[in-house]
C-alpha cells in the first residue's frame, strides 16, 4: 500500500468530509425568481419532449414486432391448409400496425420531425411515408 491510502485501501476524497444532503453554502433559493421560473419551464419542456421520444420508441418497436409477426404469419400460406384465415388474421395484425402508425402521426404533428428521427427506425420511416 502507498503511503496515501489509509487501512481501508482506498483514497478519502476531499468532498466526503462535507455531510451528505446539505448544501455547502448555506442560501436559500428563492423558487419565485424569474431565472428559477425560466428553469421550472425549461425542465417541463425538456420533460414533455423525453416522454414524447420514449412514447414514440415504443410505438417504433411495436409497429416492428408486429409487422414481423405479420410476415411470419404470411409465410405459413404456402403450407397451411386454410389460407383465407391466415389471410384475415394477418389483415387484423396490418391494421393494428395501421393504428400504430396513426398514433406516431398524432404524436407528430405540429412537431419538428427530425428532432425525433433517431425515435423510429429507418423501415417505419419508409412505411409512415408511403401511408400518410
Amino acid at each position: 500500500m502507498s503511503s496515501k491510502e489509509g487501512s481501508g485501501g482506498f483514497r478519502k476524497r476531499k468532498h466526503d468530509n462535507f455531510p451528505h444532503n446539505q448544501r455547502r453554502e448555506g442560501k436559500d433559493v428563492n423558487s419565485s425568481s424569474p431565472v428559477m421560473l425560466a428553469f421550472k419551464s425549461f425542465q417541463q419542456e425538456l420533460d414533455a419532449r423525453h416522454d414524447k421520444y420514449e412514447r414514440l420508441v415504443k410505438l417504433s418497436r411495436d409497429i416492428t414486432v408486429e409487422s414481423k409477426r405479420t410476415i411470419f404469419l404470411l409465410h405459413r400460406i404456402t403450407s397451411a391448409p386454410d389460407m383465407e384465415d391466415i389471410l384475415t388474421e394477418s389483415e387484423i395484425k396490418l391494421d393494428g400496425v395501421r393504428q400504430k402508425i396513426f398514433q406516431v402521426a398524432q404524436e407528430l404533428s405540429g412537431e419538428d420531425m427530425h428532432q425525433f428521427h433517431r425515435a423510429i427506425t429507418t423501415g417505419n420511416w419508409l412505411y409512415f411515408f408511403l401511408t400518410v
